[in-house]
């Protein structure tokens, strides 16, 4: 379904491309085959380079980023054929756990499933646990509501 790297998912942006990782990794293969006096072998490690730059990161790596750019710690990843689950700490000695499952009536290749549930987890179901977390208050009366039902 989805041949471009930052093609979104069924509205839900994909996982970021290993890009800046291996922009160092092309650089360095450049640098090698110049100082071994090979323009030809550093062709093909530039070459070689750019096709990982436009892989995507795998879902864990992903999403532990994508946690850490947040200041949250991901102390737990777990990962189901059509779900995801983490457990962070947003506090000392305070944990939460977030989830994502894939609706059944999605058919999707692997490639897009990882995107749409790293999509997903950051658009809608990290956004909706830290704001159960920001506002404690909230949370407490949510929870007394459904325990009183």
């Amino acid at each position: 379904m989805n041949s471009d790297p930052t093609e979104k998912i069924l509205g839900l942006p994909p996982r970021p491309v290993l890009g800046d990782a291996a922009t160092g990794a092309i650089l360095g293969a450049v640098a090698l085959g110049f100082l071994t006096n090979d323009w030809k072998a550093a062709l093909a490690g530039g070459a070689g380079g750019a096709i990982l730059a436009n892989q995507k990161q795998p879902l864990e790596f992903a999403v532990r980023e994508y946690f850490r750019q947040k200041g949250l710690e991901v102390a737990f990843f777990y990962r189901a054929p059509r779900a995801v689950k983490v457990t962070f700490s947003y506090a000392p000695n305070a944990f939460w756990t977030v989830e994502t499952v894939m609706p059944d009536n999605l058919d999707l290749s692997d490639d897009d499933r990882d995107d749409w549930l790293y999509g997903s987890l950051i658009v809608s179901a990290l956004p909706k646990v830290l704001r159960l977390i920001n506002n404690p208050r909230r949370n407490e009366l949510n929870r007394s509501n459904r325990t009183t039902k």
